[in-house]
Parts: C-alpha cells; sequence; structure tokens
C-alpha cells in the first residue's frame, strides 16, 4: 500500500502547488490598485418595455476619509446620474483584508438612513449564509444570501479568480447572484443581491471592470451604452426570456422587426464556458435547462449589429 500511497500523495501535492501558481491563493483585495466598474441601468416603462439604458461609471478614490474615526474611501459616479445614482460621492467603503470583508455606507438616505453595512464576504465557502446590502436593499423580507458553489473564472488577461454563486433565502427575495474576487457582483460593484427591484423598474448588469486603467472584464459589445435617445433601435433588437428563473427550458423571444439571418444565439456558463450555440428559425426560441446544473449563466444574442445579453438562473 505504501507504494501506491506515496507516489498518489506526491502526484496531489504537484496538483495543488501547479493550481496554487494559476489560481493564486493569495486573497485579491477589493480595493487595492485604481478601479472602475461600468454598470448598465435598464429602466423599464409601464407594461415591462424597455425604456431607457444608461451606463453608470463608478470608481474608488485613492485617498482616505475619516467618518466617526473609521477610515473610509469614497465611492464616486462619474457617469450617468438622477435621484437614485447621484453625481459624485455615492458612499463610502472600507475593508477588512484579514477577515476578507467589504463594508459600504451611503452618503445619503434614498431608502434607508446611511449605515455601516456589510457589502461583500470574500471569505464565505460553499454552504454558508450570509446577510448582504448594496446601495439599494432590493429584496422585501430578507437580504440573507447562501453559497450553493464556488468556482474560478479567467478574466480578459488569462488571470484566474475565484468566485461564489449565491441564491436568495425568505420570502419575495430577488434573483441568485454571482461574484467574483475582487470585483463584486454581476449586477455591478454596489448592487450585490440587488438585479432588478421588486416593482420590476429597473434591472442592473456590469458592463465591463477596469484595474489599473486594464479592461479585465466584458459582458456586452460595449463598455459605455446610452439608448435614452436610441429607444427604436434598442426595440428593434430586444431580446427577452421566459421563464426566468427556468427549470426545465427557457424560451427567447426575439422582436418581431429582427433580421432572423443576421441572429446568433449563444449560451455560457459563469465561468465563461459556451454550453450551446444557434442561428433561430422563428421570433420564439426554446433552449432545454433540464440537463444543465443550477447556477447563472448568460444568453448572448447577435441581432445583426451589436451584442446583447440577458443573465438565466437555472433551478
Amino acid at each position: 500500500m505504501k507504494r501506491l500511497i506515496r507516489p498518489t500523495l506526491l502526484l496531489l501535492t504537484i496538483m495543488f502547488l501547479l493550481f496554487s501558481v494559476s489560481y493564486g491563493q493569495t486573497y485579491k483585495p477589493f480595493l487595492e490598485g485604481s478601479k472602475q466598474w461600468n454598470i448598465m441601468i435598464t429602466s423599464y416603462a409601464y407594461g415591462g418595455s424597455v425604456a431607457t439604458m444608461n451606463t453608470l461609471q463608478l470608481h474608488i478614490t485613492a485617498n482616505d476619509t475619516l467618518i466617526n474615526d473609521t477610515v473610509y474611501r469614497k465611492v464616486v459616479n462619474t457617469g450617468y446620474s438622477d435621484g437614485a445614482y447621484p453625481a459624485g460621492v455615492n458612499g463610502y467603503i472600507r475593508e477588512v483584508i484579514d477577515e476578507k470583508k467589504v463594508y459600504f455606507r451611503e452618503n445619503f438616505a434614498l431608502f434607508y438612513p446611511p449605515k455601516d453595512r456589510l457589502l461583500y464576504d470574500f471569505s464565505l465557502e460553499t454552504g454558508d449564509t450570509t446577510e448582504i446590502f448594496g446601495l439599494h436593499h432590493c429584496t422585501w423580507n430578507s437580504n440573507t444570501f447562501k453559497v450553493i458553489s464556488t468556482g474560478t473564472v479567467n478574466l480578459l488577461n488569462d488571470e484566474v479568480r475565484k468566485t461564489w454563486y449565491l441564491e436568495p433565502i425568505g420570502d419575495n427575495a430577488q434573483e441568485a447572484d454571482l461574484w467574483i474576487e475582487g470585483i463584486g457582483s454581476m449586477n455591478g460593484m454596489l448592487f450585490p443581491g440587488c438585479s432588478q427591484l421588486a416593482t420590476i423598474s429597473f434591472s442592473l448588469d456590469l458592463l465591463c471592470y477596469y484595474e489599473d486603467d486594464l479592461n479585465l472584464y466584458m459582458s456586452y459589445d460595449s463598455c459605455f451604452i446610452d439608448w435614452t435617445t436610441g429607444l427604436e433601435a434598442h426595440e428593434e433588437g430586444g431580446v427577452k426570456l421566459y421563464p426566468n428563473p427556468a427549470t426545465f427550458e427557457t424560451w427567447l423571444q426575439l422582436s418581431e422587426n429582427i433580421v432572423l439571418e443576421k441572429v446568433r444565439i449563444e449560451l455560457y456558463s459563469s465561468s465563461g464556458r459556451q454550453l450551446y450555440k444557434a442561428q433561430p428559425t422563428s421570433n420564439f426560441h426554446k433552449i432545454e435547462t433540464v440537463n444543465l446544473p443550477k447556477g447563472l449563466y448568460l444568453v448572448r444574442v447577435w441581432n445583426g449589429e451589436r451584442w446583447m445579453v440577458e443573465k438565466l438562473v437555472v433551478r
């Protein structure tokens, strides 16, 4: 037995060391370096149709700010702004690196009074639960999420980062979420667990992430979108998924004005692996999900002019 065990242990040790080199066991601090998050806000009109699409541009200042003897950095918006997302300082952020936790404090009382709250906990493992609060508290009764699984993802520079797939716990809870170490939620840095309000008045999607001016993440064909005045073009290329979350299948509904011969449909896992591709023959296209593991997926649609991305949850 010893002759079998020792080579096995040696092989496992080598595999672990290789994995450590490729993935990097060292925690990637959230506030390290110069960072920017471009986040798309899709606003919906009465009846659920898209009204506007705009881009927040958030970055964290390099200088410290002291509030009640606690050191923070400012989160600043230099992109689209309105009453819910004002230009300038949106809040204050701090990180406890030893605990791998990030805290956020609002700069204004939109829904709740400003308070130091947990934004991310990157120490979580599969099965752990946590309460998280971003700029907008999107759940009605609970902000508690459970980690369903962890994994890794390759960024645009081939760097490997750890990921967390979380699902909400409680009645009237929002959609699942995916976090990337050092980057945060797929909904955007300030919006973990907050893909949309319960009224479906708007939805949030991380477009791009920059680190030291290098684009490391991109979910769309553009890092800046402003369709406030380009609504007609957007509606002609509109995409809807239902049901979402899906169990056995989901249907992709394309606009009646779309040119089917130009359309390409692709399905990606949360790790960026392409799982499915097709060219539809009608404006209603079925995607089988019964054999897919539970989790968060991305559906990309090329309408002949640009890529459109929708998040799909499989349960």
